[in-house]
């Protein structure tokens, strides 16, 4: 069974000299393994503003102000709160075309940054999926908001296609307003492992979306008493282990799974498997209705809600 529970703000009211607004959604999807409920908050947005009129001026300078105000009030709604599954709480938000960043602060870790929310300047490691602007567009925001808190450098993984990217970028701006932007950049590759901290590491999965982009898997990991050893008594085994024999082996369990973006050839993959067995896994599902077929879903590198429902 799965349950969606959705919050939608209404568009912004028609004028004249738009083009029909199109629907353009994201949303985070919060699911549950143990029990096949999937937890949904979108908000709808009209498209960005474009005037079929040629006049200029005093009305585009309106138009502007009424989808930017729109914006504004819609984001000011969407519901911060956050959910607690498993034992981890998930907080932030996500708007198709404006921002996505989810936080999970029990893993001091935000994924994906978008305009840099205040919550996500406080977690020390940020996962960046790929680098469209509402994923990434943040991150100069983010680096400069820790220096100015005299918060420690954070440490930023990337997609090892866009890491040179963001190092110009980051100069850009490091020129710019002379600051010094300190970081800990890493190019994590799908198939390499990087140690959070002793008992947690995180590898990214490989998604399928427009331009290089990529998911992360974080992992606990657990000590496992090996085979040989079960049978024996506690005393035992503890004389072998302060003997210096290596008597347990180290277990990965995967946690939490976010994919960013990505098509739905991701659930598909035999190679997405430890984010689909994750306690949690937080995908997208960018378009929900009949508005947007499951073609055009595909065609933009995203997931529509019907292919989750018939991939559940």
């Amino acid at each position: 069974m799965q349950i969606s529970l959705a919050t939608t703000i209404p568009k912004v009211p028609s004028f004249s000299t738009y083009y029909p607004s199109t629907s353009n959604q994201t949303q985070y999807n919060v699911q549950k393994p143990s029990h096949g409920i999937s937890t949904q908050t979108h908000i709808s947005l009209p498209a960005p503003c474009a005037v079929k009129s040629s006049s200029t001026g005093f009305l585009s300078a309106i138009e502007r102000a009424i989808e930017e105000e729109e914006y504004r009030k819609a984001r000011a709604e969407v519901i911060r709160k956050g959910l607690n599954v498993e034992g981890y709480s998930i907080e932030g938000h996500s708007i198709g075309g404006h921002e996505t960043c989810v936080i999970v602060p029990q893993l001091k870790a935000a994924f994906d940054i978008g305009r840099c929310p205040s919550r996500a300047v406080h977690q020390n490691f940020l996962f960046i999926t790929h680098a469209h602007l509402d994923h990434i567009g943040g991150l100069p925001m983010y680096i400069a908001t820790r220096g100015l808190y005299g918060l420690k450098p954070p440490t930023v993984f990337v997609p090892p296609s866009i890491k040179e990217d963001v190092e110009k970028l980051l100069d850009v701006h490091r020129s710019m307003s002379q600051v010094e932007l300190n970081l800990d950049l890493i190019a994590l590759d799908v198939g390499e492992t990087y140690e959070m901290r002793n008992d947690l590491v995180v590898r990214p999965v490989r998604t399928h979306h427009v331009i290089p982009s990529q998911g992360y898997v974080i992992y606990s990991v657990r000590k496992k008493l090996k085979k040989q050893y079960i049978h024996l008594e506690g005393k035992k085994i503890e004389k072998l282990k302060k003997s210096g024999v290596q008597i347990t082996d180290s277990v990965l369990c995967p946690e939490v799974a976010f994919t960013g973006d990505t098509a739905s050839d991701f659930y598909l993959d035999p190679r997405s498997a430890d984010a689909l067995r994750a306690k949690i896994l937080i995908t997208e599902a960018t378009f929900l209705d009949d508005n947007c077929s499951v073609e055009h879903a595909r065609e933009h590198g995203h997931t529509h809600l019907y292919e989750v429902y018939l991939n559940h």
